[in-house]
């Protein structure tokens, strides 16, 4: 079973991007300024180490401390003692963690950039092209396996783009066999797509 975050990642980043609808996932680079604070909890630790207990808040404060799989920490001192805090036993906490889009969960930091590029941008319409599609789709009643033609008439050059550029996406998403442009498309089912100021009609056909 992973343990570490670039495992983690290795096994499940297909999965996050889906669920959380991120494009890339990468780890972050040292320009962003975080320090990681380990508090052992001392009422926790005096049963089981008994006069270790002050080693170990000692070296743990100094950052002695690594990972040892399973939600367990190591601390260690500089003559190769060792000691093994369950979950339980101390805290994690971070500073700098600043901005409503950073977040922790136990040894995994994450940081969402919002920047919308045009590219993303893009992106987003052709999605909601997709799904304006596959409703259309339905309401035609057509069989979820049923490939159709889609024809349609726009004057604005970015949705005409946007179609060019998604071609392969449309097809698959929605069972698309051919695109082609129509002054006025009138098939099984038209429909008036809108984004912002932009419209493009639509029309379907077996």
């Amino acid at each position: 079973m992973p343990t570490s975050p670039q495992e983690l990642l290795k096994k499940y980043g297909e999965i996050i991007k889906e669920e959380v609808n991120v494009k890339q996932i990468t780890e972050m680079d040292d320009s962003i300024k975080i320090t990681k604070i380990f508090k052992p909890i001392g009422s926790q630790l005096s049963a089981k180490f008994g006069k270790d207990t002050g080693k170990i808040i000692q070296y743990g404060k100094q950052g002695n401390i690594k990972d040892a799989g399973d939600g367990n920490m190591i601390i260690f001192d500089n003559e190769g003692n060792e000691w093994t805090l369950a979950p339980g036993e101390y805290e994690i906490a971070y500073e700098g963690l600043e901005g409503d889009n950073m977040a922790v969960d136990q040894n995994i930091i994450a940081k969402l950039d919002l920047e919308l590029t045009p590219a993303l941008q893009r992106e987003g319409i052709a999605r909601e092209i997709s799904r304006f599609l596959n409703q259309m789709r339905k309401d035609a009643d057509y069989s979820v396996d049923t490939k159709v033609q889609l024809f349609y008439s726009t004057s604005d050059e970015n949705l005409k783009n946007i179609l060019n550029e998604f071609k392969s996406f449309f097809k698959h998403e929605a069972l698309i066999s051919d695109i082609q442009s129509m002054e006025t498309p009138e098939w099984d089912i038209v429909a008036l797509f809108t984004n912002n100021e932009s419209t493009i009609n639509f029309s379907l056909k077996k």
